[in-house]
């Protein structure tokens, strides 16, 4: 579904590599283009985050996520690019890109077993769990593996169900 709808080519030789981690310079022009679509080109990066290139194959992509403020990065002026995006940082992601930079989810209520709530990703998980854009890595017992890599197959379901592509 991605592939046809443009938002990747997958990652070569025409394959998709669902269960290679997704990196977080990828994950930008996922997002991106899954928002504005697949004809979508960001503005030229004007070197922003300090971690990376300027220019380079996914700096403009970074630098625009950041302006819509999808992401904040990893630290002040980062965006560690070439880490892979945990599951718990794509539920903020995701939802960010859906509902809008400004977006808080409601409080959680402690739907996964693997999810502290209160912490700092609670919220957000289980509001992608409220929407049915995810079911967690488990069900019984419920859990989410919050702390796992995010895989190219999970972002493929992740990014379908939460923009509604067919």
């Amino acid at each position: 579904t991605l592939v046809r709808h443009g938002i990747t080519a997958g990652c070569g030789s025409g394959d998709y590599c669902p269960d290679a981690a997704v990196r977080r310079d990828q994950m930008a022009v996922f997002l991106l283009k899954a928002v504005h679509g697949s004809d979508y080109v960001p503005p030229g990066c004007a070197g922003v985050c300090v971690d990376g290139p300027c220019p380079s194959l996914f700096a403009d992509w970074v630098e625009q996520l950041s302006e819509e403020g999808i992401t904040g990065g990893c630290g002040t002026g980062i965006y560690c690019p070439a880490d892979p995006v945990l599951r718990q940082q794509m539920a903020v992601f995701l939802l960010k890109a859906e509902h809008g930079s400004g977006y808080e989810p409601p409080a959680c209520q402690a739907s996964f077993d693997d999810v502290a709530c209160p912490s700092l990703f609670a919220d957000w998980i289980e509001q992608l769990a409220t929407e049915n854009i995810t079911g967690g890595c488990s069900v019984a017992p419920p859990l989410f593996c919050p702390g796992n890599p995010n895989t190219r197959g999970q972002m493929a379901v992740f990014i379908t169900k939460t923009f509604g592509l067919q």
